[in-house]
């Protein structure tokens, strides 16, 4: 079985804690003693800012967000133009005796506009 989400139309985020992404959310089946793989696939996400801007990725299960993450930053103080950072996020998620809600969240680093503007997906799959 997989599961499957992606994102429709632009969206960004100034916050600088964890944020759900809107349209990516799952919800895995019960069945503890196993586990699913879950992917976060953003093809082309951007950061602006002054001060060295960047996005930190991550997954939040039944609210518990997995130690795992994905990040970028600018290697410049102030970008020139919104370079594109392509970022894919891989985790198992062990499954529980019921069903759980899993949610691809991001946030802002030191700042800065962080920005989806492509379609961004987020699936999970028996690992």
């Amino acid at each position: 079985m997989a599961l499957y989400a992606q994102t429709t139309g632009t969206h960004s985020t100034t916050s600088a804690s964890f944020v759900p992404i809107p349209g990516l959310s799952l919800t895995l089946p019960g069945g503890a003693g196993g586990s699913m793989l879950v992917i976060l696939n953003l093809p082309n996400p951007f950061a602006v800012g002054n001060n060295y801007p960047g996005a930190t990725f991550g997954i939040s299960a039944g609210g518990t967000m997995s130690p795992v993450t994905a990040c970028f930053t600018s290697g410049f103080q102030t970008v020139p133009t919104t370079g594109r950072v392509p970022t894919t996020l891989v985790v198992s998620i062990p499954l529980t005796d019921a069903s759980q809600t899993i949610t691809a969240m991001w946030s802002s680093v030191r700042g800065s506009t962080v920005t989806i503007d492509t379609p961004a997906t987020l699936c999970a799959m028996f690992g």
